[in-house]
């Protein structure tokens, strides 16, 4: 799976990882059971007349506008969910994917609109195989109606999940000793800049981001009139005690 960082309005960088071919076609044939459902039970409650006209054999023609009348009542369907339930389908829900704009901004009528229309191409006139082939092969694992709209489906699930025990075993500030007290004189938006630091460091592992890192540190410490470190803590430990501390001395 690919991961892709989105920039937000507030200009936080966040990172995904792209929902790739399988889970998006497990959501899709969720909701085409769905609607199939649906369908049946419409069908059951008709009138036996207009039953009787809708199992008629049709011609090549009429049988081509049945199949794309059906389908477009399918896409409008999903359109209509997917906007109320901003970017996900009921079967992108049970399987934890979303779309979302690569530009960061909210997605808006337009984008959900162009893109469902290019089903009739990525999915149904192709036979799946065109929005199958692109998903597999793109690096954003983008089909066609994503590309164009420049969007892509996204996976939900956090790498980690902060429990409430997690937020329990936090010590008591007011009877919690910082080593660290001046730490309280930054702000949230500097410390979510040194986690997302130590993040990058921790995924990508470069020179680079050690580089900076170890610099980032440095500057902390002659900020804080840090004069003595525990020289076996590494640049990252230290980093993860600042931003301990700030959450416990500020929450």
């Amino acid at each position: 799976m690919a991961k892709i960082e989105i920039p937000t309005t507030q200009h936080v960088i966040i990172q995904y990882e792209t929902a790739g071919f399988l889970w998006r076609a497990i959501a899709w044939s969720i909701d085409f059971f769905i609607f199939n459902t649906f369908i049946f039970l419409v069908l059951n409650f008709m009138p036996n007349w207009l039953s009787s006209l809708l199992g008629l054999s049709f011609n090549f023609f009429e049988l081509l506008a049945y199949f794309i009348l059906y389908f477009s009542l399918f896409i409008l369907v999903q359109l209509f969910i997917e906007k109320r339930l901003n970017g996900q389908s009921i079967g992108k829900k049970v399987v934890g994917i979303k779309i979302i704009s690569l530009d960061g901004n909210s997605m808006d009528f337009y984008k959900y609109f162009v893109r469902c229309m290019y089903n009739y191409f990525d999915i149904y006139f192709s036979f799946f195989s065109v929005g199958s082939l692109l998903i597999l092969m793109s690096e954003k694992n983008q089909r066609l109606g994503d590309m164009v709209t420049n969007v892509t489906v996204v996976r939900l699930k956090p790498d980690r999940v902060v429990t409430l025990t997690d937020l329990l075993n936090l010590p008591d500030k007011d009877e919690y000793i910082p080593k660290y007290p001046q730490v309280v004189h930054y702000t949230d938006k500097e410390m979510l800049a040194l986690k997302t630091l130590l993040i990058r460091t921790q995924q990508f592992n470069t020179e680079i981001y050690q580089i900076l890192l170890h610099d980032t540190v440095e500057q902390l410490k002659q900020q804080m009139d840090i004069l003595v470190q525990d020289s076996n803590q590494s640049d990252a430990d230290f980093l993860r005690e600042i931003i301990s501390e700030y959450v416990i001395l500020t929450r």
